[in-house]
C-alpha cells in the first residue's frame, strides 16, 4: 500500500470529498483544507510530498502565491485543479506555466492520467 501524503486544497465539498475517496482507494493519506490557512498548517503539520490546489480559492484569490510558497518551502510538487481557461490562468500576475493543471469539469480518464504523470 502507498504511503505517499498529498495536500487537497478544494473549497468545493463534493468536489474535495470526491478527490479524497479517489486518492484514499488508491492508497494515499489525503489531508483535506478548504482554505490556504488551514493548508498551510497541514503541510507544516503533515509534509507531504504533493499538494492539489484549486486555482481561485475564495479566502486567497489564486493559488499561485501559495503553491509558490508550498513549493519553495516544503518542496511539494503541485497539481492545480481549476475551471478557468488558460489564458484566465496566465492573466494571474504571480502565473507560472511550470504546473500541471487539470480543468474542471473533468473526465475519470482525465483524472487518471492527470495523477498517473503527477503521483508515483
Amino acid at each position: 500500500m502507498c504511503s505517499t501524503k498529498i495536500l487537497l486544497l478544494e473549497d468545493e465539498p463534493i468536489i474535495a470529498d470526491d478527490l479524497k475517496k479517489i486518492l484514499e482507494s488508491k492508497g494515499y493519506r489525503v489531508f483535506h483544507a478548504d482554505g490556504a490557512a488551514k493548508a498551510l498548517s497541514l503541510c507544516a503539520r503533515h509534509l507531504p510530498g504533493f499538494a492539489i490546489l484549486n486555482f481561485h480559492q475564495k479566502d486567497s484569490g489564486d493559488g499561485m502565491s501559495l503553491a509558490r510558497l508550498l513549493r519553495t518551502r516544503y518542496l511539494v510538487k503541485i497539481l492545480f485543479i481549476t475551471g478557468a481557461r488558460d489564458q484566465d490562468l496566465s492573466g494571474s500576475p504571480s502565473y507560472y506555466a511550470g504546473h500541471e493543471v487539470l480543468h474542471k469539469p473533468y473526465t475519470q480518464q482525465q483524472l487518471r492520467k492527470a495523477f498517473s504523470g503527477f503521483l508515483p
